[in-house]
């Protein structure tokens, strides 16, 4: 499988050439191609199953604050990493639509090649040091290319060739409640923490020691958006009441601030 993997990353991690995607300006309440009436400034940032990009629409408002805070970060590509759940994937895509760009998952790229989540964590258990390479050879590829959101997998983070790869774009850590990932999981495999207290503990025991070996790795990163700060800044009684709008508000504010802070650091080292 190693092999496998291997030798399609070159194929896989090569997509077709970036075009910013299009999309139409939302309106408060559109009908889904599920029959769901959904309201595309009030996407709570855990809407309980992962939306498509089409579904994902920012509000004219997004679009014009993003546009004025961003100005010439066009082409830079941007890499969200942090534990893996509907709410990240979710909050990557309505960014990557709020400032067109194209949007990728590199587990999801994987997941094609080796025939599912199974196969990926089959061969990420089974050879470690293929995963990362195998890693390591997309990020390479995918560096080179700007205008794309890239949702990674903690491939990216857990060596430091690959953290050295994120540099050359702009590296976001979404960092959600554990719980929120948990919930993912055990719905994936057909159950509720509700129905099934003991499934709930020994998924969140496991995600738990994960979170905390690569937590350090994760905030190396040049932006982090913890989903309790923006319900805390925001007075929200509750991170349930916290909207993808508002997360993608919060990493554009910052991204906002990079681009400052690069500009003053540029502007200082000009000769008189």
């Amino acid at each position: 499988m190693a092999m496998r993997a291997a030798a399609a990353a070159a194929s896989f991690f090569s997509p077709s050439p970036v075009s910013p995607r299009p999309f139409f300006f939302a309106t408060p309440l559109v009908p889904s191609p599920t029959g769901r009436s959904i309201c595309r400034r009030r996407i709570c940032a855990f809407p309980g199953s992962e939306l498509t990009l089409e579904e994902l629409n920012p509000s004219v408002e997004l679009l014009r604050k993003t546009a004025e805070a961003v100005g010439d970060f066009r082409k830079t590509p941007i890499y969200v990493v942090g534990t893996d759940c509907t709410a990240k994937r979710n909050i990557a895509k309505l960014l990557a639509n709020s400032i067109i760009y194209r949007y990728l998952c590199s587990e999801e790229l994987l997941e094609d090649v080796l025939g599912g989540k199974d196969a990926l964590r089959a061969f990420r258990e089974s050879d470690e040091k293929g995963y990362l390479e195998v890693e390591t050879e997309g990020l390479k590829q995918l560096t080179s290319m700007g205008s794309l959101v890239l949702c990674c997998g903690d491939g990216a983070v857990m060596n430091s060739t690959n953290l050295g790869l994120l540099r050359h774009g702009v590296s976001i850590w979404i960092d959600v409640p554990l719980e929120v990932a948990v919930n993912d999981m055990l719905k994936s495999m057909g159950t509720q923490a509700s129905s099934d207290p003991d499934s709930f503990s020994q998924v969140m025991g496991k995600l738990r020691q994960q979170y905390d070996e690569l937590k350090e790795r994760y905030g190396v990163s040049d932006i982090t958006v913890s989903i309790q700060n923006v319900a805390s800044q925001l007075g929200y009684s509750s991170t349930d009441s916290v909207t993808l709008e508002d997360m993608v508000l919060e990493i554009v504010k910052q991204i906002e601030r990079l681009i400052r802070a690069k500009e003053m650091m540029e502007s200082a080292g000009r000769p008189f």
